[in-house]
């Protein structure tokens, strides 16, 4: 797997991965705790050259577009599923799930 080399310092956004994963053609972008963000171009995943993601973080990346609706059901389910459009004009498919404590997040490109 290659990494990609990202050009966002420090604690970024999940619209700054989601403008990442459109620019660049990405089918998906990864977050789970205790990896760096991924993207997954043309069926194969690529590692960001970005922090590893702390459980804390990928919950606050998920809270900082999800509906308070979607955060409860996610607890209450164990998953949630919706489409979520961001600023930036990207629509993707979002798959959040708890894996024990902790989130992981799917978000896949609907505009590719």
């Amino acid at each position: 797997m290659q990494a990609i080399v990202s050009d966002m310092p420090g604690m970024y956004r999940v619209e700054d991965l989601v403008r990442l994963a459109s620019r660049e053609g990405a089918e998906e972008v990864r977050l789970q705790t205790g990896r760096s963000p991924v993207i997954l171009l043309r069926g194969e995943a690529h590692p960001l050259e970005l922090a590893i993601l702390t459980s804390d973080e990928v919950a606050e990346l998920f809270r900082s577009f999800a509906s308070a609706d979607q955060v409860e059901e996610l607890h209450r389910c164990g998953d949630v599923r919706f489409n979520h459009t961001f600023q930036s004009s990207s629509r993707f498919g979002v798959t959040a799930s708890l894996v024990g404590p902790d989130i992981m997040l799917t978000l896949k490109n609907l505009g590719r």
